[in-house]
């Protein structure tokens, strides 16, 4: 009986094998980084045609033409259309998360906290907290405004305004979720007023909800019409936001009086 020498399978010392592992894992990196560029590279060119076309004319075709890429070699880094918008989407967020979190408070004044157990705060320091949620919320609300195709995408995900408007009841809570975390800072400011968590995010909620319809009813609207949607939006945050703290501060007054009949 005879044996090939090329059907007889090495034993891999450990060392061999430990250094054969790592190079797969080192290749396998390098694949990765490379389609994550790709798919950034890909992003890119996607965001500039949706800025130029808008949910009705973009499409896999465009993008591949535009990229340089044949039709059938995206689908290698995006499965289809949507998942490219959902990519965006994150992409979109992630730039409104950052903006408002890099709204702060003069550093002087960065010594106040959340306060989660809705325990009282000086009158400063609730003005304080007042002004800067009311900052914050009307910076996204105009960072949202200002771009139409910005506003398309993350709110309707390309299928247009109008439409969208129709389906209000099942976009709405689409809409909350996807926004939460980009919002959170907005969430924190209002609990630093001395508000408890659970009214804090009634707040918190019933701005956002406001804030978008308000972005729905204005549409592709600029000038005038998206000035006097703006000013509304101030307009409620601050008599919201000062109903708020009245009713936070009552309640601190009445928790300080004592019960008369157990005097």
């Amino acid at each position: 009986m005879s044996v090939k020498f090329d059907a007889i399978t090495p034993v891999l010392t450990p060392e061999q094998l430990r250094q054969q592992q790592q190079r797969m894992a080192d290749r396998q990196a390098r694949q990765q980084r490379f389609g994550d560029e790709r798919r950034q590279q890909l992003l890119d060119v996607a965001w500039a045609l949706w800025q130029e076309a808008g949910g009705q004319g973009f499409n896999m075709r465009q993008l591949a033409q535009r990229a340089g890429y044949t039709a059938g070699a995206l689908y290698a880094y995006f499965p289809g259309r949507e998942a490219i918008l959902s990519a965006l989407q994150q992409r979109v967020v992630q730039e409104l998360a950052d903006l408002v979190s890099g709204i702060r408070a003069p550093r002087g004044d960065r010594t106040v906290r959340p306060r989660r157990d809705g325990s009282p705060v000086s009158s400063a320091q609730a003005a304080l907290a007042r002004t800067l949620f009311i900052e914050r919320s009307v910076a996204w609300w105009a960072w949202l405004a200002g771009d139409a195709q910005r506003l398309e995408l993350v709110l309707h995900g390309g299928h247009g305004v109008q439409e969208a408007a129709g389906e209000a009841g099942v976009s709405a809570s689409v809409l909350q979720g996807r926004l939460a975390d980009a919002l959170q800072p907005c969430l924190e400011t209002l609990q630093t007023c001395g508000l408890t968590p659970d009214a804090a995010q009634q707040l918190h909620d019933e701005v956002l909800a406001y804030g978008l319809g308000l972005l729905v009813l204005q549409g592709p609207q600029r000038g005038e019409g998206r000035a006097l949607m703006e000013s509304r939006f101030v307009q409620s945050l601050q008599q919201w936001m000062d109903q708020a703290l009245a009713a936070t501060q009552q309640d601190a007054d009445g928790a300080g009086q004592g019960d008369l009949f157990s005097m």
